[in-house]
């Protein structure tokens, strides 16, 4: 994940010097987040894990998109 935010960073797509720090705040807004709010993953609903994972995408697009 480090080495594809990198690519995208130096193809000016993403604002960031740190790539594997970019890579952990991704994943921390999305599969983690997603993980943590259904922790039971027979019982999680899809819709919400979906959501989830969306609005973590948009957090961190806002956060790393190039200026």
């Amino acid at each position: 994940m480090a080495d594809r935010i990198a690519q995208f960073a130096d193809a000016g797509l993403l604002d960031t010097d740190n790539p594997r720090l970019a890579a952990d705040h991704f994943s921390a807004l999305t599969v983690l987040l997603a993980y943590e709010r259904q922790p039971i993953p027979a019982t999680a609903d899809p819709e919400k894990v979906g959501q989830t994972m969306a609005d973590g995408a948009h957090a961190f697009i806002r956060a790393y998109a190039a200026r």
